[in-house]
């Protein structure tokens, strides 16, 4: 690639606001090479994103919890925390409470399910081994914390189903590279 080339190609990249790795990207035999790359990146970059939306769009579409049921029993135990002191919470109304925290804790269970096995395929032969590679990932990745702490300390129901589909992002894409290995 002539010193020309290169520098107009890199003159593009920065001008697309597309992050691109310097030197990890084809070498180019014209500008006209690099003009086509740039059209054909654009255009991925776009479907990337409109992908991306249309996830987030019909996120709610891949659960069967009601999310206005999920949303209002969330701002429930909002209340009651605001409201009732934690010695009353956990003594006279221990039993009501205890129950409106596993129900939160059952619909958010069965959101994260829904959303992350979702269109989920995997191998039987390989499903035990795959299967405790993407609990552990899942371990690792800290989300649950994160999704617990949505739910029993900010109360946001958006912030679980931007976590679930962090979740499924994480386990669809270890399922395609088992079916690549």
């Amino acid at each position: 690639m002539t010193e020309e080339v290169r520098k107009y190609a890199e003159k593009r990249i920065l001008e697309s606001n597309i992050r691109m790795v310097s030197g990890h990207y084809p070498k180019f035999d014209s500008k006209e090479q690099v003009d086509r790359f740039m059209e054909m990146s654009v255009k991925m970059n776009e479907v990337a994103r409109r992908s991306r939306e249309e996830f987030q769009a019909n996120i709610f579409d891949l659960t069967d919890v009601d999310l206005n049921d999920f949303q209002s029993l969330l701002e429930r135990l909002k209340r009651n925390k605001e409201n009732v002191s934690l010695d009353l919470l956990t003594t006279k109304y221990r039993v009501p409470y205890e129950q409106l925290k596993e129900k939160l804790r059952s619909m958010t269970e069965d959101i994260l399910q829904d959303i992350v096995l979702c269109g989920l395929q995997i191998e039987q032969i390989q499903a035990k081994e795959k299967y405790a590679e993407i609990n552990r990932a899942i371990k690792e990745s800290g989300i649950l914390e994160k999704v617990s702490h949505a739910v029993f300390r900010q109360y946001d129901a958006g912030l679980v189903l931007e976590y679930a589909g962090q979740l499924r992002e994480i386990v669809h894409r270890m399922a395609r590279e088992c079916d690549q290995e």
